[in-house]
């Protein structure tokens, strides 16, 4: 097992108590604990989930106060038996992948644009949603040291020409409880062009009580509504990593709105849906989705889309355990599941840590999209023995019953890494799909650490791609910040060019920027 980092910040300073905890692979779990106070300069608000199976485990569990995000899940130990890790990632080598054929011209493109203008504040981990005529982003906005005097509340952008936005911030006060910070969101429209927003909710200091919820707009994307709860948690569970999608399909489920999950509970970190039939006024009960039926599953990042032809609602998610990406769908408006199909083998367990990302680990982010066509997209970041991190795509053209061989789409000939993929499907006007990709890159520079934007576009529901081309004129430099640059960013297309949403920091403040393609 690698070493996880657990971590105790306040944000109201920037000293933080670090507990390493380290393991063994394979046999017994040989951990130890110790702490160490460092200064991180910024408050770190995501970190790794962490399931205590030892009693010095379970110790540096109970130091750790997460701030939002990937919270820390202090829980009683259920038995003394390890989950199944696997081996640690530093000891997997990816499987050699073919390259994507490169056929057309690169994009050109167009002047970055500063969307949030937050400063003194941490902008990243983006939503991104268009209606056909508005386009909206979202980000988490953090003031380091300076939440209990600043609102540490996620954001919307709104523009309608991609190049002037209006920034909102969505309340972080509902069911009752006015929350210290909220965070992770993701954006959707539905048939009308009404936007849906959701992100979580929890304390400055420890778990609970801790929520999910969906606020509205209607299709201009201001004047957003007071957030909706779609689960609410006072003593046990946390709900973390969630993602938003719409029906726009004329089936029965038309404008149902699905929020996909995982929960943390126990030992176990489970799969969940809950959707909306009446415009996001109240949300299903929860209903369990992964197929897994042991006390040890390692469920994240769940990722519903819509096929918004049939209805018919799919979900992915990353067993890190297991490595594999899995997807499975619904015909029944996310009531009842089908089985779980393996899309996509990984060789990252949670997350691998790259180097200059401020110690955050990064995972594969995946991103699951259904085209106009019907074929579903899949893009991912893994890790490549003697390349390093690349951008990998994977489709599926029957319902997600079996899957492509994976491509490599990003066409550096190094060992730079690529990573934080986003994907925005559209019509390429000829029946098939225009699939749009974005990711930080470092092959500029020599000591693999600064990162730039590239992107590249398919037009023949990713068959072939185009040469790669970069978005973004400074590099971003993401070390000496703890949040790195999050967990992911999106993107989603507005005309004829799709907008990516990432974090920058090739300046003193950390900004949300977009440079369309």
């Amino acid at each position: 097992m690698r070493i996880e980092r657990l971590s105790w910040i306040s944000l109201f300073g920037s000293s933080a108590l670090i507990a390493l905890v380290t393991g063994g692979c394979g046999g017994s779990p040989g951990f130890t604990s110790q702490a160490v106070e460092v200064d991180t300069g910024h408050a770190q608000f995501l970190s790794l989930p962490f399931s205590p199976h030892s009693e010095q485990a379970q110790e540096a569990s109970e130091m750790a106060e997460e701030l939002g995000g990937h919270f820390i899940w202090k829980a009683p130990l259920e038995n003394g038996q390890p989950p199944p890790f696997g081996s640690a990632p530093s000891e997997q080598a990816g499987e050699p992948t073919a390259t994507a054929t490169f056929v057309a011209a690169p994009g050109s493109a167009q002047q970055a644009v500063n969307v949030s203008n937050a400063a003194d504040s941490y902008q990243g981990e983006t939503g991104a949603a268009s209606n056909g005529t508005v386009l909206v982003g979202g980000s988490n906005s953090i003031y380091p040291g300076a939440c209990g005097s600043n609102p540490c509340y996620v954001r919307a952008y709104t523009t309608t020409n991609g190049t002037s936005f209006t920034s909102s911030t969505i309340s972080g006060t509902w069911g009752g409880t006015t929350f210290g910070i909220t965070f992770d969101p993701a954006i959707d429209v539905d048939t009308s062009g009404n936007f849906y927003y959701v992100l979580g909710g929890a304390p400055l200091s420890g778990n609970y009580p801790n929520s999910i919820a969906v606020s509205k707009a209607g299709p201009t994307g201001l004047g957003w509504s007071t957030p909706v709860a779609v689960t609410f948690n006072t003593r046990t569970n946390f709900d973390d990593k969630y993602y938003i999608a719409v029906d726009r399909s004329s089936s029965a489920y038309r404008n149902r709105i699905y929020v996909g999950w995982d929960r943390n509970v126990s030992n176990n970190q489970i799969l969940y849906v809950s959707y909306s039939s009446n415009g996001g006024a109240s949300f299903s009960a929860p209903i369990k989705v992964d197929d897994g039926t042991t006390k040890f599953e390692r469920v994240i990042g769940a990722y519903p889309a819509v096929d918004h032809n049939t209805g018919t609602v799919y979900m992915s998610w990353h067993n890190y355990s297991q490595n594999i990406i899995y997807v499975d769908r619904s015909t029944t408006g996310g009531s009842t599941w089908g089985t779980d199909v393996a899309a996509a083998t990984t060789h990252t367990g949670f997350g691998i840590d790259i180097g200059c990302v401020g110690g955050r680990t990064q995972g594969p982010a995946h991103h699951l999209r259904v085209g106009p066509s019907g074929t579903l997209h899949l893009v991912y970041a893994d890790s490549i023995q003697g390349r390093g991190f690349d951008i990998l795509y994977t489709r599926s053209t029957n319902g997600g019953q079996t899957w492509s061989a994976p491509v490599r789409v990003n066409n550096d000939a190094g060992s730079a890494d690529q990573f934080h993929p986003t994907l925005a499907v559209s019509s390429n006007g000829a029946g098939g799909d225009r699939v749009a990709v974005s990711f930080y890159d470092r092959r500029d520079d020599a000591s693999n650490c600064l990162a730039h934007v590239y992107s590249t576009v398919s037009t023949d529901s990713g068959l072939t791609w185009s040469a790669n081309t970069r978005l973004t004129t400074a590099a971003s430099n993401f070390d000496g910040n703890s949040n790195g640059p999050g967990d992911y960013s999106s993107s989603a297309t507005l005309g004829a060019s799709t907008y990516p949403f990432h974090s920058d920091h090739s300046a003193s403040n950390y900004e949300v920027y977009t440079a369309p393609f």
